[in-house]
């Protein structure tokens, strides 16, 4: 958890952390409503905002600090463009893949 809270603190503006995490994977999300509509959007949306929290932002901030646990005292560790990338990718993945699949599975449902 403290992991999670390190990278996700500040605004794009902020000196301390200078991109918020938390705003491209709703962006990528919110890119899948006008290929598959509403529902499938926030399905892709809630599943990015659950694999980002859960799973990517741990692990990037595991990667970044060498594997080691954040310590409480320390400074959360800047994500490098490289870092940004990847994120972005995996967000775009699960967010279009969550949204394809309940889309796929609501066309179906209505057969």
């Amino acid at each position: 958890m403290r992991a999670v809270r390190a990278l996700t603190t500040g605004f794009a503006d902020s000196t301390v952390q200078p991109w918020l995490p938390g705003l491209p994977h709703a962006v990528a999300a919110l890119a899948t409503w006008f290929v598959f509509g509403g529902p499938a959007c926030v399905t892709g949306l809630l599943m990015a905002t659950l694999a980002s929290f859960v799973v990517y932002l741990p692990l990037t901030a595991l990667a970044l600090n060498r594997g080691e646990g954040l310590a409480e005292d320390a400074p959360a560790p800047l994500l490098p463009l490289r870092a940004k990338l990847a994120l972005f990718a995996l967000w775009t993945v699960t967010a279009w893949g969550a949204a394809a699949l309940s889309a796929a599975a609501m066309a179906v449902a209505a057969e």
